[in-house]
């Protein structure tokens, strides 16, 4: 059963390390920020759930969900599937076409079809169905084209071509060793199938590879460089996107640990930073799971308290990834429906139990009622508009805010395993534009209850004491809309990666046209996986300027996972930046590990 005690000792196994117990919230309400060209809040990028509008489970919940929570679709496992049937036999093209016109009804049948249709939706299939050994790959394109082409009233705009592929190669042979040989065949089969559909079916963008495990400085970066490297290697220049899932826990395989806060940020700065000394650009990345799982909880009892750890992991998550609108997408929590499937599954569910990531469940007496989960999408309930400059001065406090019309947004978020007092400061007479404002608060009780609570009038004049793992929102009524000024930011990457460290020796990284300016801010974004006993503070120069390197940086200290492997973001006076090329200069004390990535971010005010 998986219970309150269950929860504690993993949270007390990873315990997070304990930095400062205060932080310090900027915002200006004046200034309208863009990351890249982007500045709107698109609710389709991160409010979704993991299901489609062929759904039918969900169609007497669709005026709570759809319309008053405004939670959007996101992923379903309806892709062609060519070996659906049989595992020994390519189908023939005239089969996808029939099947896919049966399948074309089911969906305008759908009751959820005619209102709530739309092309943003993720579609994929299970590798068993998507991939055989020694097979042609040329015809498994066809098939799945003709199926494409037919199988959907409305074509979704993202493809993966397998969910999370290579943790089930060892399906297809006996030994692990020969598994490299199995995940290199199902790359080249990602590379034949985009091009063949991005030649047919403009309309549909292919990505991989949904990595279920992106543990990617196990062995010195070994699992680095036979997943993900050699993936973009071999079919990345056909890939649209870069399909990734972040979970805390466990996901199929390795240790406990914490994905969200510094680690993620680690991978997908990688993964940018590949794409960038590939191609020059970089390709975006589409986060199709992301939450908290781990083994063992599937046909146990619901639980509250476990629920609870889901909350704190979709917004610790989401937070870091509302940071990448330029980059992402698309990303979705791994909240389904009803997942009536699983009551149905007698070997992994023999007693009738709940899904454990439904947002709605049924009890025993057959009465459906709705999760915990809710709460995520009620918590972020109608937040929407245009970006607006906030900043933490404690990376454990992560912060976002948004401007629509009259109402300003204002949501903070605590990595932290302790309290934090937070201060929030508003600029340039921000705060005379505030008539009235609410807050929501997010957060688990004592015993592991998830509790979201409302308070009217608050006032915000005064400290918020975040508790651990708590999400709140500032939702402020306004007088009028103040935006008056503009700050940019942008990232600048070097095509130097993944860099051995051995003591006192200098490893430097060119970082090419940039664009800077005197006002504003700027960070130098650290990837680092080094054995906890080695040195996290090395020493900075950029532009033979010295920089001083923080201790703290998001999330916890890594302590359960074999090595730290995390972002540590460095800001610095932005006047020690240049126009055009810029010169970083790193060196550690100490030999080990490796610098993975340096990304040079940029705010100009302008």
């Amino acid at each position: 059963m998986y219970s309150k005690i269950t929860v504690i000792l993993f949270f007390s196994f990873v315990s997070l390390a304990s930095f400062s117990q205060e932080a310090k919230v900027t915002i200006d309400l004046s200034m309208q920020k863009f990351i890249g060209a982007e500045s709107e809040l698109k609710r389709e990028k991160y409010f979704n759930i993991h299901s489609s509008f062929s759904s039918w489970d969900l169609a007497s919940h669709a005026d709570v969900l759809f319309d008053q929570l405004d939670i959007n679709f996101g992923r379903t496992f309806g892709g062609p599937s060519p070996f659906q049937k049989s595992k020994t036999q390519v189908p023939k093209p005239s089969e996808a076409k029939a099947r896919g016109i049966n399948t074309a009804k089911h969906w305008k049948n759908a009751p959820l079809f005619k209102k709530y249709k739309t092309n943003d939706l993720i579609i994929t299939d299970h590798p068993a169905n998507a991939f055989q050994l020694n097979m042609d790959y040329e015809k498994i394109a066809a098939y799945n084209v003709e199926y494409l082409k037919n199988a959907f009233p409305i074509m979704p705009k993202y493809y993966e071509v397998m969910n999370e592929p290579f943790v089930h190669s060892k399906d297809y042979v006996k030994t692990w060793a020969e598994t490299d040989a199995v995940i290199l065949e199902m790359t080249k089969l990602h590379k034949v199938i985009a091009d063949k559909i991005h030649a047919e079916i403009p309309d549909i963008m292919v990505g991989g590879y949904s990595s279920a495990w992106p543990e990617v400085d196990r062995k010195n970066f070994d699992h680095w460089n036979t997943r993900m490297k050699s993936f973009m290697d071999t079919a990345g220049e056909s890939m649209k996107f870069f399909a990734t899932h972040l979970y805390d826990g466990r996901n199929v395989t390795g240790n406990y640990n914490y994905r969200s806060g510094s680690n993620s940020e680690a991978i997908l700065d990688l993964i940018e930073t590949y794409s960038y000394k590939k191609w020059g650009i970089v390709k975006p990345h589409l986060i199709s799971e992301y939450g908290y799982t781990s083994k063992g909880l599937l046909g146990k009892p619901h639980s509250p308290e476990l629920n609870g750890v889901c909350l704190k992991s979709y917004n610790n998550i989401l937070m870091s990834l509302l940071d990448k609108p330029d980059r992402l997408l698309k990303s979705i929590p791994f909240i389904v429906g009803e997942g009536n499937w699983f009551y149905k599954d007698k070997k992994k569910n023999p007693d009738g139990h709940p899904y454990p990531w439904v947002i709605v469940k049924k009890n025993k007496d057959g009465v459906k009622e709705f999760t915990d989960l809710k709460k995520f999408y009620e918590l972020w309930k109608g937040v929407s508009g245009k970006r607006v400059d906030v900043i933490s001065s404690n990376p454990d406090i992560q912060v976002n805010a948004f401007i629509q019309e009259k109402k300003a947004y204002i949501a903070l978020n605590n990595l932290h395993d302790k309290a934090l007092n937070t201060t929030l400061a508003f600029l340039r007479k921000s705060k005379e534009y505030i008539q009235s404002s609410t807050l929501r608060r997010l957060y688990t009780t004592d015993a592991g209850i998830p509790k979201l609570v409302y308070f009217t009038d608050y006032d915000f004049t005064k400290d918020i004491v975040l508790k651990s793992g708590e999400t709140v929102i500032l939702e402020c009524n306004l007088t009028e809309t103040p935006l008056k000024s503009k700050i940019t930011e942008n990232n600048y990457y070097s095509k130097t990666y993944l860099q051995k460290v051995e003591a006192k020796k200098t490893i430097q990284f060119t970082i090419d046209n940039v664009t800077t300016g005197k006002k504003g801010r700027a960070a130098i974004k650290m990837g680092i996986g080094r054995a906890h006993d080695l040195s996290k503070k090395p020493q900075i120069v950029i532009n033979g300027k010295p920089v001083e390197v923080p201790e703290n940086w998001a999330g916890y200290d890594q302590k359960s996972r074999e090595q730290f492997f995390g972002v540590i973001n460095i800001p610095f006076d932005i006047r020690h930046t240049i126009k055009g090329e810029n010169k970083i200069d790193i060196t550690f004390p100490d030999t080990g590990g490796h610098v993975s990535s340096v990304i040079l971010n940029i705010e100009k005010i302008e």
